[in-house]
């Protein structure tokens, strides 16, 4: 999520690796690029809303946040500050599409206002709307083209869209521009791993944690990157590194959780998964991760359980429902017609997919019992390595 993949705002996407809801960890200077209007009615840092009474609810502050620019705009509809204003508090609230639509008003006066175009384009990402959010960041560029922070969000837009390279040269025009800017340190580094660069996305993501070490998101995208070099003992250090700062992040509990998989290590693997399902319940991946860890246990019962439920947040979760077939032929379940017919479209339709969530290079019924004569092997718990799928799509984190 929503995420963007560099770092300008804040909040977790379940997708490892991606969010990619605009997946959105750091601040952007929006709020403070918006508020150098000088005019009455512009958007400064004060919060209108900010509750002077106990017990003022989140109801009351909305209501109250937008009344001075409503007051100035009664005074002068064509105030574009105040339109802007208003349009931020909407942001604020998550009130997108109302945000939207005062601050194309905003620009309907002031066409060619920088920071108003810069917020409706993010906007457009809140809503993945991703193509006319590209168009609104090239109107900007034309108008402002050394702008770092357009660049970088234009880069994170054009990886969500799967145009990695043009992504990868809109990252270098940002750091161009600015090389201090670790989002764009980062929107790099994602983009590299999609290309499947990962010893080069790692030399990105540490450039951002030398410019800023309190960086989860960049912590996290290197331990899927060193998972996926499997230099797991690095990987748990990153992963580790990552919750210290942000012990919230479901997608981070899960990439943990996968490199104990990885590891042989299924009861390790557990704890992560909890974790993750505690802190978002309706994450298909935590479920899914469950699943092969009590799959790799012998616990297949419980198993079926944990890839049933991923199965119900995700239909269409290919890796999870091929998961769960094979544990159901253990338990001596068969198929019904219908989940026949459903297994024979998705072979059709081969889906699309990123290599932004877990993924495997083969199948999984194969891989559970590798994993298990593996386990077998060390005398232990055993797993086969698993990749990050590439079911998430930017409908959508986008790490």
């Amino acid at each position: 999520m929503a995420n963007d993949i560099n770092g300008n705002r804040g909040g977790p996407t379940d997708s490892p690796g991606r969010k990619s809801k605009v997946d959105k960890a750091g601040k952007s200077d929006r709020a403070a690029n918006l508020g150098k209007t000088g005019k009455k009615g512009g958007m400064g840092r004060k919060s209108t809303g900010r509750p002077d009474k106990a017990g003022e609810t989140a109801y009351d502050r909305l209501n109250k946040a937008p009344k001075p620019y409503e007051k100035t705009l009664e005074k002068n509809p064509d105030d574009a500050a105040a339109l802007a204003g208003k349009a931020s508090v909407f942001l604020k609230h998550r009130m997108y599409k109302d945000s939207l639509e005062a601050f194309e008003k905003a620009l309907e006066i002031e066409p060619k206002k920088p920071a108003y175009l810069y917020e409706k384009a993010f906007v457009l990402l809140q809503l993945n709307r991703d193509e006319d959010a590209l168009k609104v960041f090239d109107k900007l560029l034309e108008i402002e083209p050394n702008s770092d922070k357009a660049w970088n969000l234009k880069s994170s837009v054009l990886c969500r869209l799967g145009q990695h390279e043009k992504s990868f040269e809109a990252s270098e025009k940002a750091l161009t521009v600015n090389p201090r800017l670790e989002g764009a340190w980062l929107a790099k580094g994602t983009t590299l791993a999609d290309l499947g660069r990962y010893e080069e996305a790692i030399q990105a993501y540490d450039s951002a944690l030398k410019i800023k070490p309190n960086m989860a998101r960049a912590w996290d995208a290197k331990g899927f990157a060193l998972y996926n070099l499997d230099r797991s003992v690095e990987a748990i250090i990153a992963y580790d590194s990552a919750l210290k700062i942000n012990p919230d992040n479901a997608k981070t509990w899960i990439g943990k959780a996968m490199v104990h998989l990885k590891l042989g290590k299924y009861k390790k693997a557990l704890e992560p998964c909890n974790k993750a399902i505690s802190i978002k319940p309706d994450s298909a991946d935590a479920w899914y991760c469950k699943g092969l860890a009590l799959s790799g246990l012998d616990k297949d019962e419980e198993a079926l359980g944990a890839l049933e439920r991923a199965l119900r947040i995700n239909p269409e979760y290919a890796n999870a429902r091929k998961a769960r077939n094979a544990v159901s032929s253990k338990l001596g379940i068969d198929l019904d017609e219908e989940e026949e017919e459903m297994e024979k479209e998705m072979v059709e339709e081969k889906p699309k997919v990123r290599r932004s969530v877990w993924t495997r290079k083969e199948p999984t019924s194969e891989k559970i019992t590798k994993t298990r004569e593996h386990g077998r092997e060390r005398g232990g718990e055993g797993t086969k390595r698993s990749k990050r799928t590439e079911k998430y799509q930017k409908k959508s984190e986008p790490v």
